[in-house]
């Protein structure tokens, strides 16, 4: 009965927006924005340094980088991000109701057929939305959140082409990415966070080419509490290190190469409160195990839904 609803209703979709007619930006897809994405990304909240609420900003990106490529939604993590799990950590968005199947195949064609914003596309935004765009006004604001010998520290990191950002505006801990930097395996140099390893409580290193042998240094950062593996060539040799990180609580190993028998490896870690396995050989039976062996732990299954 679902399936046939869902048939109906796309149906219905294609009969009021017909093949050949192409997805107009201000009708169809800045409704959806306005009503999903600004309340994180308008001219009062700049999360991520990323603006939706005008052409220009979408096109710009944020401090992750490039998020619409026209023609390529495969390659745009503005859609992609949206169409995640709603309890996978890098869901988009974060707050409010996600967007629906008739949004996200909208939002898809849309990109698909070359992200036109139509005829009008010039935006002035006024000086002080303006003013949030300017590099100086971005450095002023990092060193005035991040003081002292870690400032020199976050510099050099951040010089090496690495996200690195403070974790809910306290200036005390850090939050570090690799997926935007060029690494290939080998190059990671984990060890270059250690000045950090007091106060760096997430790392990212989904997407990226690290191999199991680059995480050895994990055991070097044992502060952190929040690890994204995902989408990597990683297997269950990699466990062998993280299960070393006993304050960690959340572990991202979706599309990896992560079975049952590497999962029990983390059955020490009494701190984990979730971890993510879809599109991994994790099975319901080895997640159940795990569960049993940490108290409230929850084990996320499910199936991958995009390429690497």
């Amino acid at each position: 009965m679902e399936a046939q609803m869902r048939s109906y209703f796309y149906s219905l979709v294609w009969l009021l927006f017909p093949a050949n007619a192409a997805v107009d930006f201000d009708r169809q897809i800045k409704p959806i924005l306005e009503e999903k994405c600004y309340r994180c990304h308008d001219d009062e909240n700049v999360k991520g340094n990323l603006r939706l609420d005008f052409p220009e900003g979408i096109l710009a990106g944020g401090k992750g980088g490039i998020v619409l490529v026209p023609g390529e939604p495969n390659e745009s993590s503005f859609f992609i991000l949206t169409t995640f799990p709603k309890d996978d950590p890098n869901y988009m968005p974060q707050k409010g109701e996600g967007l629906s199947e008739s949004e996200q195949n909208l939002l898809k064609v849309w990109i698909e057929e070359g992200a036109s914003f139509g005829e009008v596309f010039v935006h002035d935004p006024n000086p002080r939305v303006k003013s949030k765009f300017t590099e100086a006004d971005i450095e002023s604001a990092r060193k005035y959140m991040i003081l002292g010998d870690a400032l020199e520290i976050v510099e050099n990191l951040r010089a090496s082409d690495l996200l690195i950002d403070t974790v809910n505006h306290d200036s005390s801990l850090f939050e570090v990415s690799y997926t935007h930097a060029n690494r290939g395996p080998g190059e990671f140099e984990l060890t270059s966070l250690v000045p950090l390893s007091r106060s760096l409580k997430k790392l990212t290193l989904a997407r990226t080419r690290i191999t199991n042998e680059d995480l050895s240094s994990l055991l070097e950062l044992a502060s952190i509490e929040h690890l994204d593996l995902s989408r990597t060539e990683l297997d269950d040799r990699a466990l062998d290190f993280v299960s070393q990180m006993v304050n960690l609580r959340t572990l991202n190993l979706r599309d990896t190469k992560v079975t049952d028998g590497g999962l029990l490896k983390l059955a020490n870690l009494k701190e984990l409160e979730c971890i993510y396995v879809w599109g991994t050989l994790v099975t319901s039976t080895g997640a159940t195990r795990l569960e049993k062996r940490i108290e409230g732990l929850a084990v996320k299954l499910g199936t991958s839904i995009l390429p690497r």
